[in-house]
């Protein structure tokens, strides 16, 4: 078995865990956030059956045109942890749903939401701690996946960092699979 951390040798729950995973947002930029570093979450899926799965939304670069530039889409990708994380939180689902229903709810969600439609924008001055009104990025996008699943955002609170976004999460109609444009 290899002994890197990244793989997925580390499944070790026969019931899915839940985890987000926070890393320090936009680090090819720096720490950009002010007063305290932004972090950027992932919901991680860890289960004996399925392996890992990682859940986040990003901003489009070239990839979908640049029509497409700077929009928000899900990012989805199995069997290899986030590196450079720096806290985790561990979620359970909500209560009176099985730990499997939540992981399903959660991947259908996440493969339902309408990417390059949204936007991705910066914190509220670029470097703010919360977002402005109407505008969303990946916290935005997280928050509203729980939210979509659970009925409520969870709190998340990390002394000495910041999650702007995650106050304001996007309209759940971009989880319903339906095409927006």
């Amino acid at each position: 078995m290899s002994t890197d951390m990244n793989t997925v040798g580390r499944a070790q729950h026969s019931e899915p865990t839940f985890t987000l995973y926070g890393r320090i947002a936009a680090t090819y930029a720096g720490y950009i956030g002010r007063p305290y570093a932004d972090l950027h979450l992932s919901l991680i899926i860890d289960d004996a059956y399925n392996g890992i799965t990682v859940i986040d939304g990003q901003p489009t670069f070239g990839e979908a045109g640049l029509h497409n530039l700077l929009r928000i889409r899900t990012n989805i990708y199995t069997n290899e942890l986030p590196g450079g994380v720096i806290v985790k939180i561990p979620l359970d689902p909500p209560a009176g749903m099985s730990r499997e229903t939540f992981a399903r709810e959660l991947v259908i969600r996440a493969t339902n939401f309408a990417s390059y439609v949204s936007p991705y924008r910066p914190p509220a001055k670029l470097r703010g701690d919360k977002m402005n009104p109407g505008e969303y990025n990946s916290s935005s996008y997280l928050a509203a996946l729980l939210k979509s699943v659970m009925g409520y955002v969870p709190a998340v609170h990390v002394v000495g960092y910041q999650t702007p976004g995650w106050e304001q999460p996007m309209p759940l109609h971009f989880f319903k699979g339906e095409a927006l444009r």
